[in-house]
């Protein structure tokens, strides 16, 4: 898990977008606040772009497909059908042309062609589609067991036994939590 400031970086790019909002609990938790926040996350996150021109409507178009993200991991967590209009949306941008790599004339490295933000868009709303499509995918999305935290996961680990969002954070916490209680008897 990386933390940039206020991003964190569960590891599935999807999710790890899904956590740039209120997840539930303020607007105050809001990250994506200008384009600025925005292109700072694109810098960030895992698929890192260079500087790319970002409006206001299209931080509007990743805010909604953000929380079409967020509001169909909970229906499928708590294993409820998601929402028809939030499921159209992920598919509609999904279906828009996605990043593409672009290897260099060397061959030793590749850049992004002609990055855009409603590619960017495009290639988070597949990698949802993946996730949410696939049974075996969708089998290891977890809610962290820490229950003042809402973070949404894909565990990626080996044996499939991960229980919260980072072991440096939220296990981190609950192991602290649990010392204590073990040393106050």
């Amino acid at each position: 898990m990386a933390i940039a400031r206020d991003f964190v970086f569960f590891g599935r790019l999807c999710l790890d977008f899904a956590h740039t909002g209120d997840m539930g609990h303020a607007s105050r938790f809001e990250r994506l606040t200008s384009p600025g926040e925005l292109q700072r996350w694109l810098s960030l996150s895992p698929v890192p772009l260079p500087k790319v021109r970002i409006t206001a409507r299209d931080l509007h178009r990743a805010r909604a497909l953000r929380g079409a993200i967020w509001r169909i991991a909970n229906a499928v967590l708590e294993r409820r059908v998601p929402a028809a209009g939030d499921v159209r949306l992920l598919n509609a941008i999904a279906c828009e042309p996605s990043l593409a790599r672009q290897l260099d004339a060397a061959a030793t490295a590749s850049r992004w062609h002609r990055p855009t933000v409603r590619g960017v868009l495009a290639t988070v709303a597949r990698d949802a589609v993946a996730l949410f499509g696939d049974p075996q995918q969708l089998a290891r999305m977890r809610r962290c067991e820490n229950s003042q935290c809402k973070a949404v996961f894909y565990d990626d680990s080996r044996p499939g036994l991960r229980r919260w969002c980072a072991p440096n954070r939220c296990g981190d916490r609950i192991r602290a939590r649990a010392y204590r209680a073990r040393h106050r008897s």
